[in-house]
């Protein structure tokens, strides 16, 4: 596949990871900024809808194209040119401020993020050997989560103390800090390959010319795995939508329990990582991993489940927690997946590929979730996408293991072995 075959770069890894770190945080700070800012002027909810948007679409709209710009031009290059045009976006954002103006430049500095972060995901596999991918990835998955979680808080002290315009450029030094670590990084795909450098270790089957155009269609297993992730996604991000009301209306929780309820899912998220990344053995196959996928999604619907049923604030922290495991575990199991099945040169449409599903399946959980406020209780609302998700995890459980069947088929076989081979990686 896409992996080196002597021991694993670690502080490459160290790198990227504390780049994800840096990125997510610093980007969570622009946005949680936007939002204060928009509220304290007093703007009307189809303004904040807007900006969302703006945010989401990039990703969802440009995939495809995203994907293969990621795959055909120097990772390096990429890093770079993406991680000056988001400095660039928040020192804009620090002088704007009429709505058109600012939508426009969140819209540009959107577009740049969906390009650093699969091109972060696709160099993980790279780095690593293959028996190592899982621990890299629950590196990476913690590092992205702890810049998410800590992003709203920064945004609001910093807000509150410096000012909206000073975060925006703390955001900044963020974003060049990023720009660093790309120039840093030994490890680098895309664009014209060229011979590793002294020291520098090949993959552990010979280079191709192509990658055969590869799409996700012609993995079914990753396919199904893909699919059941996007879809019970979509039904469990209408809870993201209604929590506040349920917590704080039905469960009558006061602002301060419901932060440490909210905050319990990425506690969760973080545990579930390193827990899976420590749990996936070298010798676990393709399938039980796409198995663990579905179950892990199971786990998270669950969670949900429980959560309508509480009659306690208190009694939805362990529930979310344990939600938050299982979404984490979802994130590890699905990076492993397609570094152990895509060839290299296809990392960064099969980042892209995941990322477009489940972006677009939250954003019509969202969408669904405000229309569904308006005609049902909080309460019946979780509980139902709770319950769907899970219905759809179930059923899409046989088609994902008959994948796994087929997929274990296949490489058996040394000719389709050799013919899903990926080409090496190139250092600096």
């Amino acid at each position: 596949m896409s992996f080196t075959s002597g021991q694993s770069r670690w502080a490459d890894v160290a790198v990227i990871s504390a780049a994800q770190f840096v990125g997510a945080l610093s980007t969570l700070l622009v946005m949680t900024t936007q939002i204060l800012v928009f509220q304290g002027r007093g703007a009307a909810g189809v303004e904040v809808a807007a900006l969302v948007i703006c945010e989401s679409l990039p990703m969802v709209v440009l995939g495809k194209p995203i994907g293969r710009l990621v795959d055909r031009v120097d990772s390096r290059v990429l890093l770079v040119a993406a991680g000056s045009v988001q400095a660039l976006a928040c020192l804009v954002l620090a002088q704007v401020v009429s709505l058109p103006t600012v939508l426009a430049t969140v819209l540009g500095f959107s577009m740049a993020s969906a390009v650093t972060l699969p091109t972060r995901q696709a160099l993980l596999p790279v780095m690593v050997h293959r028996d190592d991918l899982p621990r890299a990835s629950a590196i990476g998955q913690t590092a992205g989560s702890l810049g998410l979680m800590s992003g709203p808080a920064l945004a609001g002290l910093l807000v509150g103390t410096i000012g909206p315009q000073s975060t925006v450029r703390v955001a900044a030094v963020g974003f060049l800090i990023t720009v660093a670590a790309a120039v840093a990084v030994r490890t680098r795909r895309g664009g014209r390959a060229v011979p590793a450098a002294e020291g520098g270790r090949a993959a552990e089957t010979p280079a191709r010319a192509s990658d055969g155009g590869w799409s996700l269609r012609q993995d079914a297993l990753l396919r199904a795995c893909v699919w059941s992730v996007a879809a019970v996604i979509g039904s469990v991000a209408v809870v993201n939508v209604v929590l506040v009301f349920f917590v704080m209306g039905t469960l009558g929780s006061s602002p301060q329990a419901y932060g440490v309820i909210d905050g319990m899912w990425m506690v969760g998220v973080l545990l579930g990582s390193w827990l899976c990344g420590l749990a996936v053995r070298p010798r676990t196959a393709d399938a039980a991993l796409g198995r663990s996928v579905v179950f892990a999604v199971g786990l998270v619907c669950l969670a949900v489940i429980a959560t309508g049923t509480a009659q306690s604030p208190w009694w939805v922290v362990p529930c979310f927690l344990a939600g938050g495991v299982g979404n984490g575990s979802v994130q590890v199991l699905q990076s492993t997946l397609i570094g152990r099945r895509v060839p290299q040169t296809a990392l960064g449409r099969a980042s892209t590929a995941l990322t477009v599903r489940v972006q677009g399946a939250m954003l019509l959980g969202f969408v669904a979730g405000g229309l569904l406020l308006a005609v049902a209780p909080p309460r019946w609302i979780v509980l139902g996408c709770g319950v769907l998700g899970l219905l759809i995890a179930l059923a899409l459980l046989p088609l994902v293991v008959r994948a796994g069947t087929a997929a274990t088929a296949a490489t058996d076989r040394p000719e389709t072995a050799d013919r899903t081979a990926g080409s090496p990686a190139h250092s600096a």
